[in-house]
């Protein structure tokens, strides 16, 4: 059953702003789930060993061999758990009729995996029956309700391992926009399936095609819960169906306080936050990495750091967002 359950930037200084030292995250591939940390009830396994048989040994020594050599200082844990994001990214691909990347570190990846283009192009034909296209896309924070509804259906996918938030820079930032709440609301599958989903791939793949199925039923409820509740806590959901990590709890959230009042978004959802919540975005310590920096946030989710980001993006990498979509090589 499938479960209810955010030119140049200056370097960072190594204080904050409020003359906090930060401290670089620890990136630990002990820590994430097998395979790639389905929740129960997402038919998704056999897709997901598609992916990974798709991928030939050799191809991903090589890739982080190349990855590591252009970001020496990047430990064989930090490839390990953004190349686990990017295969979690790649697998969204196939659900999702537009799937941007709100990540500048993963993408860096995906960059490199694209100088391999004899096997890149082999694992998208195997995989996805086409080229997983990579093309320049605005920045995170032009698509706030691209990336708010990438987060639920991430959320509504897979297990949240440590690395995630680190990965794709929080969480739950930006609201739902009027328009895809709208069409929840109202409930047409039709419209839902052809506006928001790749139902090229469902027709692939059963199992996409079911997952899709739940996502969509799953969806319209939390919107409909949305727009007759006055209180988040009239919704009916449990935080106790979402431990240990709260992302299902914080996805309907999400739903809710976008659609009730979005100019106070921010303040609302942060309040909502469970204490030491590791799905918060509220991360006032810096994101370093071996291969990227993000600033401090204040309460309203917004990037206090230098560099012109905004919307929880990273801020050192050039490369723009990118969006992909699976079609056929031609």
């Amino acid at each position: 059953m499938f479960r209810f359950l955010f030119g140049k930037s200056p370097k960072p200084s190594k204080r904050s702003r409020l003359g906090k030292r930060t401290t670089k995250p620890v990136f630990r591939a002990s820590e994430l789930p097998q395979g790639l940390g389905l929740l129960e009830g997402i038919p998704l396994e056999r897709v997901a060993a598609k992916l990974e048989s798709s991928l030939a040994p050799d191809f991903i020594e090589r890739l982080q061999y190349r990855v590591k050599t252009e970001n020496p200082s990047m430990s064989d844990d930090e490839f390990a758990c953004k190349w686990f994001e990017l295969k979690r990214y790649f697998l969204m691909n196939l659900i999702m009729k537009q799937t941007p990347m709100f990540s500048s570190e993963i993408d860096d990846i995906w960059h490199e995996m694209l100088m391999f283009t004899r096997e890149y192009h082999r694992f998208g034909e195997q995989f996805a029956g086409g080229v997983i296209h990579h093309a320049p896309e605005r920045e995170p924070k032009q698509l706030p309700g691209e990336r708010a509804w990438f987060d639920w259906v991430y959320a509504h996918l897979f297990e949240f391992a440590p690395s995630s938030k680190r990965c794709w820079n929080g969480f739950f930032r930006n609201p739902l926009d009027a328009d895809r709440t709208e069409l929840l609301r109202e409930g047409q599958v039709d419209a839902i399936s052809a506006g928001l989903f790749n139902m090229e791939q469902a027709t692939r793949y059963p199992e996409v095609a079911e997952t899709i199925r739940l996502l969509i039923e799953q969806a319209v409820l939390d919107a409909r819960n949305a727009a007759k509740s006055r209180r988040l806590e009239d919704t009916g959901w449990d935080r106790s169906i979402a431990n240990p990590n709260s992302m299902v709890y914080l996805a309907g959230a999400m739903m809710f306080f976008s659609m009730q009042n979005p100019h106070s978004y921010s303040s609302d959802m942060n309040a909502s936050f469970p204490e030491n919540s590791p799905a918060d975005p509220r991360d006032k310590t810096s994101s370093c990495s071996s291969s990227g920096c993000g600033g401090t946030w204040d309460s309203g989710g917004n990037n206090d750091s230098s560099g012109d980001q905004g919307g929880g993006s990273s801020c050192t990498s050039n490369s723009s967002c990118s969006s992909c979509s699976s079609c056929g090589s031609s």
